[in-house]
């Protein structure tokens, strides 16, 4: 074997990946200025994820602070577990009683009329049999059939001296359907994306746990809910990026400037929401949270729900542009700084267009029962669209895109100040990362 053919099978990948790389006689040392760089951003990671941590345990909320509320879905009732054993449509006017139109049996799971109640008789754990109604409006939209097993609600109550339980009817129990659909979600994206798909679930797991152990309950302890969404998103864009992409200076580029749009967003729907004067207000949610917890600054918490509606998209366009700039240095590793930059801008201005589609049709989505009641109601255009109610959703979409919009330049150049020059002749490319650009 000649000795460029015994270097070239040196450099194979240990996974079993061959990069196509220079003769030996082409290849150069780490130039010093890149060794220099590699040791500034090991040293400013580690104190932003020190920080980050520093800032998370000042700010996380003491068990005690945070106010148990009884669950008002319930209204105080216990729920149940029951089996449909019978199902019987009746006229609403005397619910219970026999009627002209009353169906039973097998057509019992007929649609009904608008003007039928449901009636059903279920059966409970222990063998009793208890009965509920269902009334026109909810019959319409809920059908019971015989067998189904349901989750009602018994509420106790006093009539004439006696205590007597009434029951009515709250859910379908969903755990295990729900959990089907989610481990078959698992597999999709495991026999996809493999050990990167896995490690991405893997991250937003963690994330998921960042959320429902800090993010939340700071809130509700009576944390600055901005300074919390700040820290927790950070946090959160710390433990995705580098899991599901590894420790590179590809990644750093990626993490720097999603941190700068999580800044800007916050920074920026701060004071957009007090210069429009939002109250925080919007919905019968907001004012029973604020009822639950006098505390909150709605106005923060309207921010807060901006910085972390954005952080998926915002991560999408921020790694897109570093692989991007990689990509384009390891094809032709003489491009210059400026001609990549160039270049990657185009890739990030067409990935920019369809992200803003995305995150105005997301938001339009989960506002859509809210516009299709508000357009039953004749109203001037203008004052429907500044209503606070509306207005919130317009402002959180215009903040969260232009985070989105100013991160990718942002982005793209970091990428290229990262990416290692190479003296690597023109004729010869490595696509894979090199050791040199790992943080770790």
């Amino acid at each position: 074997m000649s000795i460029e053919e015994e270097a070239i099978s040196e450099m194979e990948d240990p996974t079993g990946r061959v990069a196509t790389h220079a003769p030996v006689s082409g290849a150069s040392p780490r130039k010093p200025r890149y060794r220099a760089l590699h040791i500034i951003l090991v040293g400013i990671v580690a104190l932003l994820v020190l920080g980050t941590a520093s800032l998370t345990y000042t700010l996380w909320p003491d068990g005690s602070q945070i106010v148990d509320q009884p669950d008002s879905s319930t209204g105080g009732g216990e729920i149940i577990a029951a089996r449909v054993i019978e199902v019987s449509h009746v006229s609403c006017a005397q619910p219970g009683t026999q009627s002209p139109n009353q169906v039973t049996g097998n057509d019992a799971t007929a649609q009904p009329h608008s003007d039928t109640c449901v009636e059903v008789r279920a059966e409970l754990p222990i063998g009793e049999p208890v009965t509920f109604s269902l009334n026109n409006l909810r019959a319409e939209n809920t059908t019971v059939r015989e067998g189904d097993q349901v989750n009602l609600i018994a509420h106790e109550i006093d009539l004439n001296g006696e205590t007597e339980t009434i029951y009515s009817f709250y859910n379908y129990p969903r755990g295990g359907k729900l959990l089907t659909v989610a481990i078959i979600f698992v597999v999709i994206v495991i026999a996809v994306g493999r050990w990167r798909g896995a490690l991405a679930l893997i991250g937003v797991g963690a994330s998921i746990a960042l959320l429902t152990t800090f993010i939340l309950p700071a809130i509700l302890a009576g944390k600055p809910a901005l300074l919390v969404a700040v820290a927790g998103a950070i946090g959160i864009m710390v433990i995705v990026l580098y899991l599901a992409h590894g420790f590179s200076h590809r990644t750093t580029a990626a993490l720097f400037g999603s941190i700068f749009g999580i800044l800007f967003t916050a920074g920026a729907g701060f004071a957009v929401t007090r210069w429009l004067r939002f109250s925080g207000i919007g919905s019968t949610e907001d004012a029973s949270l604020l009822i639950a917890v006098p505390g909150v600054d709605m106005n923060d918490v309207l921010t807060a729900t901006i910085v972390i509606a954005g952080l998926g998209i915002l991560n999408d366009i921020t790694v897109a542009q570093a692989s991007a700039v990689w990509e384009m240095r390891a094809l032709n590793p003489h491009l210059s700084k400026q001609r990549i930059y160039v270049s990657a801008m185009r890739v990030g201005r067409d990935h920019i267009a369809s992200s803003i589609y995305t995150l105005v049709f997301a938001y339009a989505g989960s506002m859509l029962v809210v516009l299709l009641l508000l357009y039953t109601y004749p109203r001037d255009l203008i004052d429907l669209v500044t209503s606070e109610q509306i207005g919130q959703e317009i402002i959180r979409t215009l903040i969260g895109a232009a985070g989105l919009v100013l991160s990718m330049p942002i982005t793209t150049g970091l990428a290229v100040l990262f990416a290692r020059e190479t003296s690597t002749p023109s004729h010869a490319v490595s696509v894979l990362d090199g050791p040199e650009e790992q943080l770790s």
